[in-house]
């Protein structure tokens, strides 16, 4: 029996000298579709996750400019409040999601634990849900919360002598840095101490939004 041309011949399906088929060829040529396949979703992670950012900021920073120019202070210092807290709660759950274990999850799932299925799939996408918690949530937050620090400093200091407004401005935006980065610190400790805790009690609250 003839052997077709290697022009007429599938690549998944060459031949070698003796009619038999190439075992590494099919395996390689699997492998690079299977890395093609993975470099086309990156990539469109990374596009959709560009897009998701540009928007939240925009979103984040229209609130924060629209309440510190036209809101009372004390609404001002409420929302960095908000900030500062709800960039510390997203560093833990992106940090609980990379350090949590599969196992224990597994076993709640199988005993229909709320929350547990949906704890699952966030410790499977661990990567995706740090990046999105730690790298999207929680810095625009942090960028958010200084944009609204300098509004703040900037009511203060209005009535405030030059050299006074230049030292308030230090020791404000000295002490927002300190709450954040102190707060982060403390609750990194604890997300990888009680991973599986955060995650399950993330899933309860994403679970609401699950399709039945």
């Amino acid at each position: 029996m003839k052997i077709k041309k290697d022009a007429e011949t599938p690549l998944s399906i060459k031949a070698d000298g003796r009619g038999k088929m190439n075992s590494a060829e099919v395996s390689g040529n699997v492998w690079r579709e299977k890395s093609d396949t993975r470099q086309n979703k990156l990539t469109i992670w990374i596009i959709n996750i560009t897009i998701i950012t540009f928007v939240l900021s925009a979103f984040f920073s229209f609130l924060s400019e629209i309440t510190t120019s036209t809101a009372h202070i004390s609404v001002a210092f409420m929302l960095l409040l908000l900030l500062i807290v709800l960039s510390v709660i997203f560093d833990a759950i992106g940090v609980a999601a990379t350090s949590c274990e599969l196992a224990p999850l597994l076993s709640m799932a199988a005993k229909k634990i709320k929350g547990s299925r949906m704890a699952i799939r966030l410790v499977k996408n661990s990567g995706k849900v740090s990046s999105i918690c730690c790298d999207v949530l929680g810095d625009i937050c942090g960028i958010v919360s200084g944009s609204c620090t300098l509004a703040i400093v900037i009511k203060i200091t209005l009535t405030s002598a030059d050299r006074l407004s230049f030292w308030i401005s230090i020791l404000f935006s000295s002490i927002v840095c300190a709450v954040t980065v102190g707060g982060k610190a403390i609750f990194k400790n604890i997300a990888i101490r009680h991973s599986k805790d955060i995650i399950l009690l993330t899933g309860r609250m994403l679970s609401v939004f699950e399709k039945k």
